[in-house]
C-alpha cells in the first residue's frame, strides 16, 4: 500500500496487557468520552498464539508470529534485527522522517529490548503502570513525539493473580482507564489533539488464569481511534497487525512490501483499500515431513511402555500439566500457557519451566520423547535439563536446542563433553519429534528426530558409572530454572521413561501419532 498525505503530525498507540475486549465489561468513563465520536472493534482477532511477544510483535510489525519469530524468551534476550526484511512501524517512521521524535513507554520492557530496534534514536522507558504514566506525562510537557507507544502491564497481572473477568481484573482495567485519560488529557493541554491518531487497544485477554490458547475471551480483542478523518461507528474487519499499518497511513509512510497488514475499509474518511497483503516465504529444502496437530487415537501412548519404567507422562489436556501416570509430582514455575498442542492442548514456555519431583536419573539409563513446535529459537534454550548452566564447573546434564541444531551436554566437575545434532532445515513449519535416549549400561546415547535415528553417541569411559544427580529433573529450563535464555516453544505428550528407547520402539510410536 502506497500513501503519500500526511494526514496527522502525532499518533498514539496505549496497549493494556490482557485486557482482550474486556472493556466492555467494566466503566470506562475516560474511554467512552475519547472514542464518543471515533471508531471502536470489540471483535478484533490478535496473533495467534495469545502471548505477549508475539500479539505485541503483530502489532508493531505488521507481521504474524510465525514470521517476526518473536517470543517472551526471545525478546527477553535478543534485540531485534535492524535489518529485519520485516521493519518495525518505528523504523518506518525514522526512514521517512529522519529528525521526527518518538518515544516507547513500556512495563514490560522486552517490548522495548526485542521488538523496538535499537539505534533509532527512540526514546525508551519503563516502570509500573502508575509511575510509567508520571513519566509519560513528565515526557509530553517538553516533548512533541510524532509516534508515542505505551504499554501498561497490571492488568495482564491481575488476570494472572485472579483470573481474567473477575472483579479484581476488570477493576483493574477501570483503573487503567483512568491513565489512559491523563494521557489523553497532556495531548490536549499541549494543543495537540487535532493533529493525533488516538489509539487504545490490547495485545490479548484471557481465560481462567492464563492466555496462550484459542479462546474468544483470549483471541478477541479491543481496538478503538479517534482523529479528526476517523469515521464515527464500529470498524469492521480488522486483524492486530493491521494497527501498524494504520499508524503508517495517518503519518503518511509507505508500508513495507513484506507486511501482510492493511488499513480497515471503514475506518477512514474517503479511505478504501485493496485486499489484504499477501508475503509468500521463499522456500527451502525440506527434511522433514511437517505434520499438523491431529486427534488424539483411542488409546494412550504410555501403553507402549513398561509400567516399572515410566516416569512420567504430561499429555497437556485440559490446561493440566500434571503427570498423568501418577509417578512423579510436577511443579509448575512461571507463567502457565496452554495453546494449541499435537494433540488437543500443549504446553507453551516462554516464561516458565516445569520440574519433575520425584524423578532422579542418578546413575540409571532414562529417555525422553516429545513433540516439539517452535517459530524460531536463538541463544541456547535448554529444552530438558539438570545442571546448572551458570556454573563454570557443573553436574548434570543438559539437552537444549540452537539456531539449527540440537545439544547434548554433559558435565562433571572437570568432565564435560557436548555434542551437536543438526536440525531439519525446515523444522519450524511444523511439529517435530524428539527422543533423546541415554543408556548408562552401554555409555551411549540416541537422538531421534522424527523417530529416525540421528545421532548414535558413546559417552566418553570417564563418565561411566557417574551419577547424573544434581537439581532437579526441568522441562523448559536448566535444573536452577534462572537461566537468562527461556524456551521458546510448545511442547506436547512428554514421555519420561527409565527403559531404552530402541529403533524398533520409536517406530511403533511412529505409527501410532501418525497413522490416521
Amino acid at each position: 500500500m502506497k500513501n503519500n498525505s500526511f494526514i496527522y503530525k502525532h499518533v498514539v498507540v496505549l496497549g493494556v496487557d490482557g485486557a482482550g475486549n474486556f472493556f466492555k465489561d467494566t466503566e470506562t468513563p475516560n474511554m467512552d468520552r475519547i472514542f464518543a465520536d471515533g471508531a471502536v472493534n470489540y471483535n478484533v482477532l490478535t496473533a495467534i498464539p495469545t502471548i505477549s511477544a508475539e500479539c505485541w510483535g503483530s502489532m508493531l510489525l505488521g507481521v504474524t508470529p510465525e514470521v517476526h519469530c518473536r517470543t517472551n524468551g526471545i525478546v527477553s534476550s535478543i534485540p531485534y534485527d535492524i535489518d529485519s526484511p520485516f521493519p518495525s512501524l518505528f523504523r518506518k517512521i525514522r526512514e521517512t522522517y529522519p529528525d521526527a521524535e518518538m518515544a516507547s513507554f513500556c512495563c514490560w520492557n522486552p517490548i522495548n529490548f526485542g521488538i523496538v530496534e535499537n539505534n533509532l534514536g527512540v526514546y525508551k522507558d519503563t516502570a509500573g503502570d502508575d509511575e510509567l504514566t508520571d513519566k509519560i506525562c513528565t515526557y509530553l510537557e517538553e516533548h512533541d513525539p510524532m509516534m508515542l507507544f505505551v504499554q501498561f502491564d497490571w492488568v495482564d497481572g491481575a488476570g494472572h493473580h485472579y483470573g481474567y473477568g473477575t472483579k479484581e481484573h476488570l477493576d483493574r482495567i477501570t483503573v487503567t482507564d483512568a491513565l489512559i485519560g491523563r494521557i489523553h488529557d497532556m495531548y490536549v493541554k499541549r494543543g495537540f489533539i487535532d493533529d493525533t491518531l488516538f489509539i487504545v487497544t490490547a495485545d490479548h485477554g484471557g481465560f481462567g488464569y492464563c492466555h496462550g490458547g484459542v479462546t474468544d475471551d483470549e483471541k478477541i480483542v479491543f481496538w478503538g481511534a479517534a482523529g479528526k478523518t476517523v469515521k464515527a461507528g464500529t470498524i469492521g474487519d480488522m486483524l492486530i497487525r493491521d494497527n501498524a499499518a494504520v499508524c503508517l497511513y495517518a503519518l503518511g509512510v509507505d508500508q513495507p512490501e513484506t507486511w501482510t497488514a492493511r488499513v480497515p475499509d471503514d475506518l477512514f474518511v474517503d479511505f478504501t483499500d485493496g485486499e489484504r497483503p499477501i508475503f509468500t516465504k521463499l522456500p527451502v529444502a525440506t527434511a522433514h515431513r511437517a505434520v499438523d496437530a491431529k486427534n488424539a487415537p483411542s488409546t494412550p501412548v504410555t501403553t507402549f511402555f513398561s509400567t516399572n519404567s515410566l516416569a512420567a507422562y504430561l499429555p497437556f489436556e485440559n490446561t493440566d500439566y500434571t503427570d498423568a501416570s501418577g509417578n512423579t509430582a510436577v511443579t509448575a514455575h512461571g507463567k502457565q500457557y496452554f495453546p494449541n498442542g499435537f494433540l488437543g492442548t500443549g504446553y507453551k514456555f516462554d516464561d516458565g519451566c516445569l520440574t519433575l519431583d520425584d524423578f532422579v536419573p542418578g546413575t540409571d539409563s532414562f529417555s525422553v520423547s516429545l513433540w516439539f513446535k517452535t517459530n524460531g529459537i536463538a541463544a541456547d534454550p535448554s529444552i530438558f535439563a539438570n545442571n546448572d548452566r551458570s556454573a563454570e564447573k557443573y553436574t548434570g546434564f543438559c539437552f537444549s536446542i540452537r539456531q539449527r541444531a540440537v545439544r547434548l551436554s554433559f558435565g562433571w566437575g572437570e568432565e564435560s563433553w557436548g555434542f551437536d545434532i543438526p536440525l531439519p532445515v525446515d523444522y519450524t513449519d511444523g511439529w517435530i519429534h524428539i527422543i533423546v535416549s541415554v543408556d548408562r549400561d552401554k555409555q551411549e546415547v540416541s537422538v531421534y528426530l522424527d523417530f529416525k535415528c540421528a545421532a548414535h553417541i558413546k559417552l566418553p569411559a570417564a563418565l561411566a558409572g557417574v551419577s547424573l544427580t544434581a537439581l532437579p529433573f526441568t522441562i523448559g529450563q536448566d535444573g536452577t530454572g534462572a537461566h537468562p535464555t527461556q524456551l521458546s516453544a510448545v511442547i506436547d505428550e512428554l514421555v519420561v521413561t527409565k527403559e531404552i528407547i530402541t529403533p524398533s520402539l520409536a517406530e511403533t510410536l511412529r505409527a501410532y501419532y501418525l497413522t490416521d
